[in-house]
């Protein structure tokens, strides 16, 4: 494995000099019918295994402190139990409906950073809503969600690297031998 790139500002400005890459990528997968979508899922999760093993969220936080964090009705309840607040509380001081409806989603937390971030830790990381808990995903579904893991390149340090890889594996490989 390439050494990976954490140091935030640098990512950032190497996720925008790559932006070309990942989006010809996009398009590569999007229109390659040799490569099913379970095998496409399988080649990111070999992938994304090592990267993510090495790469400490809790040294980063920066999706904590930049994006938007969805979230799902089971989550209020999770969240009023770390919180230990009653769910109307939950849902006035933390979900915000309208929002969840533009971004296609039940609710969201729209403040940045997260309200719940303390230092780089979940205050209530046991009670953190679903989004947070798998964060980032790549699968299943890699193929059909690559626009959203393009744009998390610039936020997420794991999503970056597994991206950089990806295309030196498929700049690498023809895509029948993957």
């Amino acid at each position: 494995m390439q050494s990976l790139v954490t140091n935030l500002d640098e990512m950032r400005r190497l996720a925008a000099e790559r932006a070309a890459s990942f989006a010809a990528l996009r398009e590569a997968l999007e229109f390659d019918e040799s490569l099913t979508d379970d095998a496409l899922d399988s080649l990111v999760e070999s992938i994304a295994e090592p990267i993510v093993a090495a790469i400490d969220c809790k040294q980063c936080a920066n999706c904590c402190r930049s994006l938007d964090v969805c979230l799902i009705p089971p989550d209020i309840d999770r969240l009023s139990a770390g919180l230990r607040i009653p769910i109307e509380d939950v849902i006035t001081l933390y979900a915000d409906e309208d929002l969840g409806r533009v971004h296609g989603e039940w609710a969201v937390i729209p403040a940045h950073p997260c309200p719940l971030l303390s230092g780089n830790l979940c205050s209530i990381y046991a009670h953190r809503p679903h989004a947070c808990r798998v964060y980032p995903q790549f699968t299943p579904d890699f193929r059909y969600n690559m626009d959203d893991t393009i744009e998390g390149a610039s936020h997420c340090p794991i999503i970056y690297n597994v991206l950089t890889a990806l295309v030196e594996r498929i700049k690498a490989q023809p895509p029948d031998d993957l």
